[in-house]
């Protein structure tokens, strides 16, 4: 319906998103009518999950809509790049999704289009926030085409399969779980079917519910041998920030010079033989050595006595020991995604 911009308000000195009405499309009454439609949809919301409208009108005949502008990319692009992050992170981002869906549907309105490409990110340095966007096809609640709240409510299922998985929910009535028999994974199953029920009135009773069930599923996420403390640096500060903190830990300190060493054979390997860029392969380095030390490191068979990453006599990696660190690591790789 139009190309968005990066504008500058000249009245207010802030940057926004400009979303201007494409050409083919100006003089068409009904398109016309839905790009209002659009505006005055997204403008009547009060989430701080939704994409804030400043203004909408015309120049010279074209419409547009001023909103706010978030920086850091969606989160269909986010999965493609980097894969699904880690399932505490997913399940937090996608109950900020439904907490502005329910704002939505607070004022009637269902959006219809809820997809990894609708939900904007924006890293905030100490936290993502996710934003529900685009509100081009949204409608009122039991309008003539008959979209419905449950109709939400199973998009906002399949959202959370692909953002847990990196993968489109499969179509039909099969309902995808997750793997593992924690209770943790228990109840996450249970949230996936009670959303995408193949029956709207076995689904979850409203977006508020879904989101309560997501909050209260984060608050018993399991505790991981991983430092979550160091996770959160990492995405908070930086690699300078997360070395200052990880050496703040009560665990022996392996040697600044040991440490530097580690960090640099390891990320040297991971941008060779992980299809990492230079600032992930570092990030990724120094978060594990953060997290296990030197000594950890190789203890536990990643690293040998010359501090490089264990490999066979061709120079690669194993592919477990690869698999692991990455897998290990993902949270600095999607924290490297937000450049600054």
């Amino acid at each position: 319906m139009g190309t968005v911009h990066e504008a500058l308000d000249t009245t207010l000195h802030r940057t926004v998103a400009l979303k201007v009405i494409t050409g083919d499309l100006a003089d068409d009454p009904e398109f016309r009518t839905r790009f209002v439609r659009e505006a005055q949809a997204q403008a009547s919301l009060d989430s701080p999950h939704v994409v804030q409208v400043f203004a909408h009108g015309q120049a010279g005949g074209r419409l547009y809509i001023a909103s706010q502008l978030i920086p850091d990319g969606d989160l269909g692009a986010m999965l493609r790049r980097h894969g699904p992050p880690p399932a505490a992170f997913g399940v937090d981002l996608v109950a900020q999704v439904a907490d502005g869906l329910a704002e939505a549907h607070r004022v009637g309105l269902v959006h219809r289009d809820i997809k990894p490409a609708n939900v904007l990110l924006r890293d905030r340095g100490t936290d993502t926030v996710a934003y529900l966007a685009d509100f081009g096809i949204a409608s009122q609640i039991g309008a003539d085409h008959g979209a419905t709240v449950a109709d939400d409510i199973h998009a906002l299922g399949r959202l959370l399969w692909a953002t847990l998985s990196g993968r489109a929910a499969p179509a039909g009535t099969t309902v995808p779980q997750v793997p593992g028999l924690t209770a943790y994974d228990r109840e996450l199953n249970r949230v996936l079917r009670a959303a995408l029920a193949g029956q709207p009135h076995d689904r979850c009773p409203s977006a508020a519910a879904f989101r309560d069930d997501l909050r209260t599923l984060a608050r018993t996420a399991p505790v991981r041998r991983r430092r979550p403390a160091v996770l959160v640096v990492s995405a908070v500060a930086g690699v300078a920030a997360l070395a200052a903190a990880v050496l703040a830990l009560d665990r022996p300190r392996d040697g600044s010079d040991r440490e530097q060493t580690a960090i640099a054979n390891i990320a040297r390997v991971l941008e060779q033989q992980g299809d990492l860029d230079a600032r992930g392969a570092d990030c990724t380095a120094r978060l594990l050595v953060a997290d296990h030390g030197v000594t950890g490191l190789r203890d536990e068979g990643y690293v040998d006595d010359d501090l490089m990453l264990v490999a066979d006599s061709s120079g690669n990696v194993e592919p477990r020991i690869l698999d692991d660190i990455l897998t290990t690591a993902f949270s600095c790789l999607w924290s490297s995604a937000f450049p600054r």
